[in-house]
C-alpha cells in the first residue's frame, strides 16, 4: 500500500486533520512528472491501486488527467475525498465503472447526502473519523440506503501529529469509543452493512469477545500500524502523515515500497515497544502478536510534554504550557486539577522513585504517588537532578536508565529533568525517545553552555542567577534551538554562594537544613527583592524568551487550596503578592507591592548592586 498526495489544497479546515502541517506550509500541487514517477514506483512495487489523497485531491487542477494516467497503466483508482468536489472531477469519476474507480468520502456527523451521491452510487464508500466518544454514526446507514452507496463504512480514529498540535482522540477515551462503536456495529451488520477499520484500533477498546464476533474483518483491529508510505506533492515520501515531521525520504528511482517500509520501520522501531497504554508493556494479546500496541504517533505522545492527556477542545494547544510539581494529594485532587487546568498543564513532575538518585530536594510525602501514577491522566515527568551525583556517572547511570525504562513502560512518563550533562548523554543514548530537560541545577547562563546541550537536551531551564536578567535570557534564547523553560517562583538569590551546599544538604539525607542565607538576609533584607521570581501579573515581560513555565513548590504548595490558587493565578495571569507565590526562604516574607516599573527595571539593570541603590530604596519605601 502507498498513497499519492496530489495537493495540499483543501476546502475544509478540520481541527483533527493530521495533514495540517503540510497544508500550512503553503498550497502545492504535484507535477505531472512527479506523478509519473509515483506511478512507476507503484508498478515497480507490485501495487495495483493508485490511492489519491490530498488535501482534497480533486482540487488538483489536472485531477482528471492524472487519474486517467493511472487507469491507463492498468491500476485501479481510489480517491479519498471530503465530498466537496469540483464538477470536472465529478464527471470523470462517474464516467468510469465501479470496479475501476472507487471513492471514499469522509463525512461529518449529521451530514446530509450531497446531490452527487446519487450520481456516483456504489462507487462511494463512506468514511467516518471518530474525534470524540460522543459520536452517533446512525445517519450513515440512512445515507447508504438512500443513495445506494457501497454497503460498507470505514472507521478511523483521529490521530495526533508528531507535535500533538491537532485535535485528536486520546487513548484514555478509546474504551468509551469501543463500547459505543460495538453497539452501532451490531445494528449495521443486521442492516447488511459491514465495517472496516483504519489504523490505530486496538482489541482492548472493545467489549470482551466483540472483536472475535466480527469474524475476518477483525483482523485489522490491533495490527494496522506500519509504514503506509505517503508520497507528498513535492516527491518526498513519509512513513505516514502523523509522523511526517519526523522522517522523510525522496521518492526513489529504483527501490520498491518494501525497501522504504523497511527503513522507516527500523527508524521507528525503538518506539514500537511503547504502546498507547501503560498496560501494553505486559499485555498478553500484544505478546501473542494479535496487537502491536496501537497507533505509533499516539504512543509517542506519551513521551511528548506538549500534549495534555485529555481530549483537545481547540484546534491547537496553548502556545505555552505549565510544568507543575507533584504534591501528595489523593486522586480527586488531580482529577479536579485536570478539569480546571488540564489544557494548560504540560506535565506534572515527581522525583525518581526509590533510592537510586536524589531529586535535588528533601524526600517528600509520597503515600498517594502510586495512585497518581496509575490513575491520573495528566502527563508526568521525572526529576533526576541532585546537585551532585553520589557515584561516578559510569557506575550510577545503568540503574538510573533502568528505572527510567520501567517508568516509561509502566507509567508513560513524558520527559526527565537531569542536572548532570554526562548522565543526560548516557540517557539520550539508551533512551533516545525520552525528551530531556537541562535542570536549573546545571547552571546554564551563557550561550556557549547552551551549545554544549545540542543533541542531548530538548529543553533548557536557565540558571536562577539570570532569571531576572533579560539580556542574558535573550542570548540563551538565540543560542539554544530547543525550548526554554523558566521557573517562576523559586526565589533563590542570584548567584547565591550558599546554593550548592544548601542543595547538597537537602538531598543527601541530612535533617532538613535551615536556610543558609538567613543571616545574610537579616543584614540586607532588600536582597529579597532581587530573587529569581516573577509574579503572575509580570509574566508578559518575558514573552519572547520563554516557551513554557515551571511552578516550584513541592513543599510550599502542599496545601490543595493554595496549590490551585497559585497555579490559577499564574495560568490566568491574575495578580499575586510576592509572599503569596509559594517561593522559598529567600523570597519576600512580608506583604510588599511590586510595581511593574520597578520590576521591569530590575530585568535590565546588569546586576550592579554594588553601585546601585534602587532595590534598597524601594524596599525601605514599601516595607519599612
Amino acid at each position: 500500500m502507498a498513497n499519492i498526495s496530489l495537493t495540499t489544497a483543501c476546502n475544509r479546515d478540520c481541527a483533527y486533520c493530521f495533514a495540517g502541517p503540510q497544508r500550512r506550509s503553503g498550497v502545492s500541487h504535484m507535477s505531472v512528472e512527479t506523478f509519473e514517477k509515483a506511478l512507476d514506483f507503484l508498478e515497480r512495487s507490485g501495487i495495483d491501486e493508485a490511492r489519491l489523497l490530498g488535501g482534497e485531491p480533486t482540487l488538483h487542477p489536472e485531477f482528471p488527467c492524472l487519474a486517467e494516467m493511472a487507469l491507463q497503466r492498468g491500476l485501479r483508482v481510489r480517491v479519498f475525498s471530503n465530498g466537496l468536489m469540483p464538477e470536472p472531477a465529478l464527471r470523470w469519476l462517474e464516467s468510469h465503472p465501479p470496479d475501476r474507480v472507487a471513492v471514499l468520502i469522509n463525512v461529518s456527523a449529521g451530514a446530509k447526502g450531497p446531490g452527487f451521491f446519487g450520481r456516483l452510487g456504489n462507487r462511494v464508500t463512506l468514511g467516518f473519523n471518530i474525534q470524540s466518544p460522543a459520536f452517533d454514526p446512525a445517519f450513515l446507514l440512512d445515507l447508504i440506503r438512500e443513495f445506494g452507496l457501497s454497503p460498507s463504512i470505514r472507521f478511523g480514529l483521529t490521530h495526533p501529529t508528531a507535535d500533538g498540535s491537532n485535535r485528536f482522540l486520546h487513548p484514555a477515551q478509546y474504551q468509551a469509543v469501543g463500547t459505543r462503536l460495538a453497539r452501532f456495529l451490531e445494528v449495521a451488520r443486521a442492516a447488511g452493512v459491514e465495517p472496516s477499520f483504519d489504523c490505530g484500533f486496538v482489541p482492548c477498546m472493545f467489549p470482551p469477545g466483540f472483536p472475535e464476533a466480527l469474524g475476518p474483518v477483525a483482523a485489522d483491529i490491533g495490527t494496522r500500524c506500519s509504514p503506509i508510505l505517503d508520497i507528498l506533492p513535492d516527491g518526498q515520501v513519509v512513513c505516514c502523515y502523523p509522523l511526517a515531521a519526523l522522517a522523510r525520504e525522496p521518492l526513489p528511482e529504483r527501490e520498491t515500497a518494501a525497501a522504504l517500509r523497511s527503513r522507516f520501520s527500523e527508524r521507528f522501531s525503538g518506539y514500537r515497544r511503547l504502546g498507547v497504554f501503560r498496560e501494553c508493556a505486559a499485555c498478553q494479546v500484544r505478546e501473542s502478536g494479535r496487537c502491536n500496541g496501537g497507533c505509533l504517533a499516539a504512543s509517542m505522545q506519551r513521551l511528548r510534554p506538549a500534549v495534555a492527556a485529555v481530549s483537545r477542545v481547540e484546534p491547537a494547544a496553548p502556545a505555552r504550557g505549565w510544568v507543575v510539581p507533584y504534591v501528595d494529594q489523593p486522586p480527586v485532587f488531580w482529577e479536579r486539577l485536570e478539569h480546571e487546568f488540564g489544557r494548560h498543564i504540560r506535565e506534572v513532575y515527581f522525583p525518581l522513585p526509590g533510592d537510586v538518585v536524589g531529586s535535588g530536594r528533601p524526600p517528600q510525602p509520597a503515600a498517594q504517588c502510586e495512585a497518581f501514577l496509575t490513575r491520573s491522566r495528566l502527563p508526568r515527568a521525572v526529576l533526576v537532578n541532585p546537585i551532585t551525583l553520589s557515584r561516578p556517572v559510569a557506575e550510577i547511570a545503568p540503574a538510573i536508565i533502568e528505572a527510567l525504562r520501567r517508568l516509561i513502560g509502566e507509567h508513560g512518563i513524558t520527559s526527565a529533568t537531569v542536572s548532570n550533562l554526562l548522565l543526560a548523554a548516557r540517557i539520550r543514548e539508551a533512551l533516545p525517545e525520552l525528551p530531556l530537560a537541562a535542570s536549573i541545577l546545571m547552571d546554564i547562563t551563557l550561550p556557549n553552555q547552551a551549545l554544549m546541550l545540542k543533541g542531548i537536551c530538548d529543553t533548557l531551564v536557565p540558571a536562577s542567577r539570570i532569571m531576572r536578567d533579560l539580556p542574558a535570557l535573550e542570548a540563551l534564547r538565540a543560542a539554544f534551538p530547543g525550548r526554554i523553560r523558566l521557573i517562576v517562583n523559586e526565589a533563590c538569590l542570584p548567584g547565591c554562594p550558599y546554593r550548592v551546599q544548601h542543595f547538597h544538604e537537602m538531598c543527601a539525607g541530612f535533617p532538613r537544613p535551615e536556610s543558609l542565607c538567613g543571616e545574610l538576609l537579616e543584614r540586607q533584607p532588600w536582597m529579597r527583592l532581587t530573587g529569581a521570581w516573577v509574579l503572575p501579573q509580570h509574566l508578559h515581560l518575558f514573552d519572547g524568551v520563554a516557551d513554557e513555565w515551571k511552578l516550584a513548590g513541592r513543599v510550599t504548595l502542599r496545601d490543595a487550596p493554595t496549590y490551585r490558587k497559585v497555579l490559577g493565578a499564574y495560568v490566568h495571569r491574575r495578580p499575586l503578592a510576592a509572599h503569596e507565590i509559594g517561593g522559598g526562604p529567600a523570597s519576600p516574607l512580608k506583604a510588599v507591592e511590586i510595581d511593574e516599573e520597578f520590576y521591569a527595571r530590575t530585568l535590565r539593570c546588569g546586576r550592579r548592586c554594588h553601585e546601585c541603590n534602587v532595590c534598597r530604596e524601594y524596599y525601605d519605601e514599601t516595607v519599612a
